[in-house]
């Protein structure tokens, strides 16, 4: 039976409609809160990033002051970005002041569903551990086996399909020297480990940062760039 020539045009152009409604819903994949983001080819199971403050303090508020760098690049790559951080916190030290938690504590971060990428971005607060309430300068050996446990943590738990990065701790001006030293182990531990490491150095300098330590919009975009740099190679 051949349709008359307007029918056809009608049942044309009703298609249209209907796949112009319905394509980008299909395109689109549920994120958290609600939100949706476009399907990532880079991590189309996301990306978790644990750390401390200079993930914790920071929103996912496009353009605003206080984005963080995880927000920036999870949006580069259109990957929904689930967050572990907590301040004060690292690989030896527990947050918020010591009653917190470490990032090996934080299991549904690894226990639960595999991402794409898992990100650890920490090692700032590791200088130091804490006894009674308070921080003591911490040795290389406590800080390298604190390391190198949570590492072999992760390689236990998640998926050889889990691409593992371990972000050099974003280290401002202050405290250089302390910077130098625990750097050098969690990037020694990292290669260890078979790891892919992103160095942060050069990241946060004296105009980045809002207190010595923590990133401005600048900062945050800069570590943004190293990771986004990394993550396209």
């Amino acid at each position: 039976m051949i349709m008359p020539r307007a029918t056809t045009r009608r049942s044309v152009a009703i298609a249209l409609v209907i796949a112009t409604i319905v394509a980008p819903f299909m395109a689109w994949q549920g994120a958290q809160g609600g939100e949706k983001h476009a399907l990532s080819t880079l991590a189309p199971r996301g990306i978790v990033v644990v750390g401390d403050s200079i993930s914790a303090r920071y929103d996912d508020q496009v353009g605003g002051q206080q984005q963080a760098w995880w927000s920036i690049t999870g949006r580069r790559f259109n990957a929904n970005v689930r967050t572990y951080a907590q301040s004060g916190s690292g690989y030896l030290r527990p947050g918020l002041l010591c009653t917190g938690d470490r990032f090996i504590d934080r299991t549904p971060a690894y226990a639960g569903d595999a991402p794409s990428i898992l990100i650890v971005e920490g090692g700032r607060n590791d200088w130091a551990r804490c006894v009674d309430g308070s921080f003591v300068q911490s040795t290389d050996a406590e800080v390298r086996h604190a390391v190198d446990t949570y590492l072999d943590v992760l390689q236990r738990w998640l998926p050889r399909s889990t691409r593992i990065i371990v972000l050099g701790p974003p280290w401002g001006p202050f405290d250089r020297a302390n910077g130098r030293r625990v750097t050098a182990i969690v990037e020694a531990e990292a290669k260890a480990h078979g790891m892919q490491f992103i160095s942060t150095t050069g990241s946060l300098t004296a105009s980045r940062v809002i207190d010595g330590v923590h990133p401005n919009r600048a900062g945050s975009v800069a570590i943004a760039r190293k990771v986004i740099a990394a993550l396209d190679s």
